[in-house]
């Protein structure tokens, strides 16, 4: 079995917590009647309790909702793996967009200075597809994998800060967010069954991240054969944030914020992804040197094993989910007492 989505396999751990409360609600049922009524009266007064009924009622309700989170997560029955030639290049830029980005330590701005890279290098690689994610502290799908260029360029205009209200700068989620846009698994059937692009990640940022743990992030893009290029865009000088009027960004107590790139984080996270690392100055731009090693990779054809044939099964696991619901709520708790 195979999974179109399985970034939602995860769900299925609250499964854990469900078999818990389940089983305490049995235990309560239980013990209600006693709760509520002497024991000697409770046989008189209420319907007798038929523990089997009670636990049926909890087993089905575990079930479908079991049903339901399976189906979240696009089951298909996958045959015998057959080999795809993989050529060309799918390309996912992922530009930080957070409020530091507008700092004016080259020109326009850094932000300017990365859309100018992302516009160079989409234009030079040959074939492909392209997709832009913008992420600040939360991540953002701006345009998803397209060969229409002039679409993507007019996305890619509108890129700005202003498009996500979470701001700082969070690497983990946007990479994360990455890999299951670009996984094989995530694509369709139709798409399974053409040739495929090498997968490539191309992140552009001044290395500010808020949150750390990027190893792990790293590992996983490594994983899945994803390569990395990471572009530092910025001066280590610090530099004040201009706010949306021009003046200088404060904080809650009044002072001027200050920015500076930051090297470390993206050199750490594309050696650990085993990838390359660009510095983009004003003085120096890095376009051609990111997209003659995209068009090298993308020139290596390889062929990589991908299902024969899928066959999804989601909505037989919904039919299972809606016959175990009904059945729970069909079931009664126990019988009445016949005089």
């Amino acid at each position: 079995m195979c999974f179109a989505f399985p970034e939602n396999i995860g769900y299925l751990l609250l499964l854990v917590p469900l078999a818990v409360l389940l089983g305490y609600g049995v235990i309560r049922e239980l013990h209600i009647r006693e709760t509520v009524v002497a024991a000697p009266l409770a046989d008189a007064m209420m319907p007798r309790m038929q523990l089997w009924r009670v636990i049926l009622k909890k087993v089905s309700l575990f079930f479908g909702i079991a049903s339901l989170l399976v189906a979240l997560t696009g089951p298909s029955l996958c045959s015998s793996r057959k080999p795809v030639l993989r050529s060309g290049a799918d390309l996912l830029f992922v530009l930080d967009v957070s409020r530091s980005m507008r700092a004016k330590d080259v020109l326009p701005d850094r932000l300017g200075q990365a859309k100018q890279e992302i516009m160079r290098i989409s234009h030079d690689v040959r074939g492909g597809r392209r997709a832009t994610l913008l992420f600040a502290g939360a991540p953002l799908v701006q345009c998803p994998l397209t060969t229409d260029q002039a679409a993507f360029d007019a996305l890619l205009g509108m890129a700005s800060p202003e498009l996500i209200e979470e701001q700082g700068t969070v690497f983990r989620t946007a990479l994360e967010l990455a890999v299951t846009l670009l996984h094989p698994q995530s694509e369709s059937r139709i798409a399974s069954e053409e040739t495929k692009g090498e997968k490539i990640v191309v992140l552009l940022s001044d290395g500010e991240d808020h949150a750390g743990d990027l190893r792990t992030a790293a590992f996983q893009l490594q994983k899945e054969g994803i390569h990395l290029f990471a572009i530092g865009v910025g001066v280590p000088q610090p530099v004040v944030i201009p706010s949306e009027g021009g003046a200088p960004k404060r904080d809650e107590r009044g002072r001027v914020v200050m920015s500076s790139f930051r090297a470390e984080p993206l050199q750490a996270l594309a050696r650990d992804a085993g990838g390359s690392y660009f510095r983009s100055r004003a003085e120096h731009t890095v376009s051609r040197d990111v997209s003659e090693g995209i068009n090298r990779i993308a020139a290596a054809s390889r062929w990589v094993m991908e299902p024969a044939d899928r066959e999804p099964i989601s909505n037989w696991f919904l039919v299972a989910a809606s016959l175990f619901l009904f059945f729970e709520t069909m079931i009664g708790r126990g019988s009445r007492r016949v005089e």
